[in-house]
């Protein structure tokens, strides 16, 4: 049990990788260890301690919960199968119904790392492979970087920026497009701190701001409440007269949003 739990950790510590991502591992992980009854109450108990503040994974493990009440373990293998196949295929079905509308853009920006956003960029970039990407490195994890680097390999042409430097890459872009954590029942979104001011100057620039989510995003609730990250992410320093604050997230108001593709 010592390698579930290492595995399990990894997964539940991961601040880098966007939530979708996160989700699919954790399917995964579950789908390994079905067998394991008392593994699973574990770990579902784990996921929602630690992941609760992402959307899809919260949907998810109300999901599961529900159907350990009625299945068997033949039942529940399909379920989590079926799961993990839809979630894969979900990108695909989002793309097609949204591509007269993406084509329209030729350069974006975006921030941090979306697997949902990287696996829909996969598909434009088959369309459209002179697409080019300004990414604002995200700080304090740098998640900016990694998607850069994703990005490349598929072969985009990208342009990392410093968070700072927001304003410069909307203003050379056609429209800004990010992921999403969260879609609040009142049309608000939660992602990644730095979008709202992100949004900001999408408005100012008179440049469309469009988020990209699954349908598991959307919450029944209006409420989002930051939680406090590691100061030490930030800067390791301490003194009695300073004090860090280290957000993760943030929430954009739906007045900013242009467009939310599900």
């Amino acid at each position: 049990m010592k390698k579930q739990f290492q595995k399990l950790n990894k997964i539940l510590s991961d601040n880098k990788s966007g939530s979708a991502e996160i989700l699919l591992k954790l399917k995964k992980h579950i789908l390994k260890n079905l067998n394991d009854e008392k593994y699973l109450k574990l770990t579902i108990a784990e996921a929602e301690n630690h992941l609760q503040h992402f959307a899809s994974v919260k949907n998810f493990l109300k999901e599961l919960k529900s159907e350990l009440k009625k299945s068997d373990l033949t039942q529940l293998k399909l379920f989590l199968e079926y799961s993990i196949l839809a979630q894969t295929k979900e990108i695909e079905l989002l793309f097609e119904r949204n591509k007269k509308y993406l084509m329209k853009f030729k350069v974006l920006t975006t921030l941090s790392y979306s697997k949902t956003l990287l696996e829909l960029l996969k598909l434009w970039y088959k369309k459209n492979p002179a697409i080019k990407i300004f990414i604002l490195e995200s700080r304090p994890m740098l998640e900016g970087r990694i998607f850069a680097k994703e990005l490349i390999k598929i072969g985009f042409h990208c342009h990392l920026v410093v968070d700072a430097t927001m304003n410069f890459a909307v203003q050379n872009s056609d429209a800004v497009v990010i992921g999403a954590d969260q879609i609040l029942k009142n049309g608000n979104v939660v992602n990644k701190v730095g979008s709202f001011p992100l949004a900001l100057c999408a408005k100012e620039n008179k440049k469309p701001f469009i988020v990209i989510a699954t349908k598991n995003k959307f919450m029944n609730s209006n409420k989002f409440t930051p939680e406090k990250k590691p100061r030490y992410e930030v800067w390791n320093y301490k003194h009695t007269k300073l004090q860090i604050t280290n957000f993760y997230f943030e929430e954009i108001p739906a007045k900013y949003i242009s467009k939310i593709i599900f």
